[in-house]
């Protein structure tokens, strides 16, 4: 099965490294070298991220690619989701030639 291209079922795995987490938040650190991926998965709780390294990423469910898109962002960039329950990410790839990183914080209910 090509791992490309596989099906894969979401996880709660949203970054590439758990650094804290408490009762009340979960902060993951998120580093992507250049065509590396992150595997689908599923934000359940508002959350933010910080950009320490930005960079050119693509959102793609292997199964829909059409349904891709494409998204830059800088250093220093914040940005806060409201997950409204469940926001599903699909696969994340890091489309630059350089280290793509950031700071998810997800804020539990």
């Amino acid at each position: 099965m090509d791992t490309e291209t596989a099906e894969v079922t979401p996880t709660d795995q949203v970054g590439t490294h758990l650094m804290f987490e408490n009762d009340r938040v979960r902060v993951w650190d998120l580093a992507l070298a250049p065509g590396e991926w992150l595997e689908s998965h599923v934000h359940r709780d508002d959350f933010l991220f910080i950009v320490v390294s930005g960079g050119h990423l693509r959102h793609a469910d292997p199964a829909h690619p059409a349904d891709a898109h494409e998204v830059h962002y800088q250093d220093d960039q914040v940005v806060f989701i409201k997950a409204g329950g469940e926001t599903l990410h699909h696969r994340l790839t890091n489309l630059g030639d350089a280290p793509y990183r950031n700071f998810v914080i997800e804020l539990k209910s």
